[in-house]
């Protein structure tokens, strides 16, 4: 099951206890940031080199930089939530979850 189909399966009413229980294990109810910091770093340098090769001189517009930074913002910092784990967070008890996370990330301990 994807998130797209938890997703259509909350829109056409079936329970979302349902959907947990016949999710499968390798599916993740917070998907990671697609990109990590250094490989938008490495899109940007990429991009302002090219738009330096284009205009040695530097009198256009850095286009190639504006639509890579455009492209790529917030790629490191931003996961897709399960349809089903949201609707939970904005519930009554969703207080409830985001302090059981903090907990968890205060205490962290690498390499565990």
């Amino acid at each position: 099951m994807t998130h797209e189909q938890a997703k259509k399966d909350l829109a056409q009413g079936i329970p979302a206890e349902l959907i947990c229980a016949t999710c499968p294990w390798d599916r993740l109810c917070v998907e990671p940031p697609s990109m990590s910091s250094a490989e938008i770093e490495r899109q940007l340098e990429e991009a302002k080199l090219i738009d330096q090769q284009n205009d040695p001189d530097g009198k256009r517009m850095p286009v190639g930089t504006l639509m890579t930074t455009l492209a790529f913002v917030g790629r490191d910092s931003s996961g897709r939530l399960c349809p089903v784990f949201a609707l939970r967070l904005r519930g009554s008890d969703g207080r409830q979850i985001a302090d059981s996370l903090k907990s968890t990330m205060q205490t962290w301990e690498e390499g565990k």
